[in-house]
């Protein structure tokens, strides 16, 4: 697997208070959202969910009638833990990145979804440290 970058390893290590703390998505936004991606009131579509963090946006999606089957994908393993011990519904959690997804069949997803991203894969030189 390609290495994070410390920088952001380090910066979401407390993936716990992260997933607390940090707010879910409006309601209003994901409607128009899945309809765009034409997975909307389509029974046991399979979404994969690309840098799933802690699953903010994968509670959303498991929590929804259509029974989506979900891949989260998630590099980060302190977030990728606490995604997990959630339990959710229809879900399964993987490590990977949008370059390396080894536990993802190629074509398998009717939808992919990247809700917000805050890690990136790293040679060590991307993540400058700022002011």
């Amino acid at each position: 697997m390609p290495t994070i970058n410390p920088v952001a390893e380090s910066g979401f290590a407390d993936a716990t208070s992260y997933d607390t703390h940090r707010p879910s998505y409006p309601p209003d936004a994901v409607k128009p959202f899945l309809q765009h991606l034409d997975v909307e009131n389509v029974l046991h579509a399979r979404i994969l969910d690309l840098a799933a963090g802690t699953g903010k946006f994968t509670e959303i999606l498991a929590r929804r009638e259509e029974d989506y089957e979900i891949i989260a994908v998630e590099p980060h393993s302190g977030m990728r833990e606490v995604l997990e011990k959630k339990g959710l519904k229809g879900v399964k959690v993987v490590d990977g990145t949008a370059t390396e997804m080894p536990h993802v069949e190629s074509g398998w997803a009717d939808a992919v979804v990247v809700a917000q991203v805050g890690l990136a894969e790293s040679d060590g030189n991307d993540w400058k440290g700022g002011s």
